[in-house]
């Protein structure tokens, strides 16, 4: 949740700082970079991030940047203090913050997938991976709701102090990863900890073994590169960056960033800031209401069906802005960008985004997970910073309706790869997957 408040902080600082009474104001490229730095970051962030995580262990890693996120979120207040507005450093600070918080976000957010698939045991796997989504739904939510009450430096305040200090409880009371501390040699305390995330002495022994196995492949970054050139762990490699870029091309990034951009450029229903809100508050709700889905139903058909509703969803907004364009009389219709925006985050809470996570992971071989997904949110990264640093080069060349038609087109491809490439990864064992990869 904390992190994912990093991400959605844009949708609410953004449209305050178009104010013209606004103490601090951001040019468009500023403010294209406001938004993008972050994602910008995670590039080089999700390369190393595995490294640092194997190196070091999540936990540890967890405990060393949730303090610094915290911190960054404190200094962007003080560019709201107006000695510091007239030198005209504010920008700076806020700018700098971001790429601080990047930084924090690409490390954690890299690898945070691979800790929950590592701590949970197989049957819970899916639900966890679930409750992750509701955990980040609510990081969006909390931006927009404070958006409607509170001005962006006393947004930063609040995420630093009521979002992101309890996350930091919450790892000091977390185990570490079992699984790392076996591929680590600690045997002993990694048995000690599957004691306590574990039901069945046979799942215990079986994820030591697997770990155990590939204890010395996993000691570096460097060998963890040669293991992934290896055929069949570059197959799995390759359908996990399919589905992260994917992913991005539903327009998953354009949606959260500029949500109330989007809206204001609707001119219809409801103000801008209520109805990000509303769109918000789905995305919790949906998350909750499919966790026992992604615990029961097949990944493939869950992505597949997603994927549909998304690239509906992207249809409808796009003709809505076509007929905008074509200046048909919308009055009728001002309730279809918000139908539109609803729609896309049931299909994309409810299902996308969830299961991008669990699949991700759940399709990589023990012995490249960490680095295999962290090429995985490389390309993930890439691909949204793209986005959504040229997102105002892609309304201008296609227009808001060419943009949300691309963003169908890329969901029902991202479909067709699903079903034709992915493997189906529910209940599988380690042993399992790498069995997989070997045989096709």
């Amino acid at each position: 949740m904390s992190s994912m408040s990093v991400w959605g902080y844009p949708a609410a600082a953004l449209p305050q700082f178009e104010k013209a009474d606004s103490i601090v104001r951001l040019s468009t490229e500023q403010a294209s970079w406001f938004a993008s730095l972050l994602i910008l970051m995670c590039i080089p962030g999700a390369v190393i991030a595995a490294s640092i995580y194997e190196k070091f262990g999540p936990r540890r890693m967890f405990l060393a940047l949730t303090p610094v996120l915290c911190l960054s979120f404190m200094a962007m207040a003080l560019a709201s203090l107006q000695t510091i507005a007239n030198t005209g450093l504010a920008q700076i600070i806020l700018l700098a913050c971001r790429v601080v918080q990047g930084a924090a976000v690409a490390l954690t957010n890299s690898v945070i997938n691979v800790y929950v698939y590592e701590i949970c045991e197989l049957r819970i796997r899916g639900i966890m991976t679930s409750l992750s989504e509701f955990s980040s739904s609510l990081g969006y939510l909390i931006c927009y709701f404070l958006a409607c009450f509170f001005s962006w430096d006393q947004i930063a305040l609040i995420i630093s102090t009521v979002v992101i200090l309890p996350s930091f409880i919450g790892v000091i009371i977390s185990p570490e990863s079992p699984l790392w501390l076996a591929r680590t040699g600690k045997e002993e305390e990694a048995k000690r900890v599957m004691k306590t995330v574990r039901r069945t002495e046979k799942e215990i022994l079986s994820d030591l073994e697997a770990a155990s196995r590939n204890k010395n492949e996993s000691a570096t970054y460097r060998e963890s590169l040669q293991i992934l050139t290896k055929k069949p762990n570059l197959k799995a490699m390759i359908a996990s960056s399919l589905i992260f870029i994917f992913n991005q091309l539903t327009g998953y990034s354009i949606v959260t960033l500029y949500v109330v951009h989007i809206f204001e450029a609707a001119r219809a229903g409801l103000p801008a800031q209520w109805s990000s809100v509303i769109v918000g508050t789905c995305r919790p709700v949906i998350s909750a209401l499919t966790a026992y889905l992604l615990h029961t139903s097949s990944r493939r058909f869950l992505l597949a069906l997603g994927c549909t509703f998304t690239g509906i969803a992207n249809g409808i907004i796009g003709t809505y802005f076509f007929l905008q364009h074509m200046e048909y009389d919308l009055s009728s219709l001002n309730w279809l960008p918000l139908f539109g925006l609803v729609l896309y985050m049931i299909g994309y809470s409810g299902f996308v985004g969830p299961t991008t996570w669990s699949a991700g992971v759940e399709v990589l071989p023990e012995s490249v997970r960490s680095i295999g997904y962290g090429i995985g949110i490389t390309c993930y990264s890439i691909t949204a910073f793209l986005l959504s640093k040229f997102f105002v080069d892609l309304k201008i060349i296609l227009g808001m309706h060419g943009m949300f038609w691309l963003f169908s087109g890329g969901s029902f491809i991202f479909a067709a790869v699903t079903l034709l490439y992915i493997p189906e990864t529910l209940g599988k064992s380690l042993d399992d997957i790498n069995d997989y990869w070997e045989k096709h």
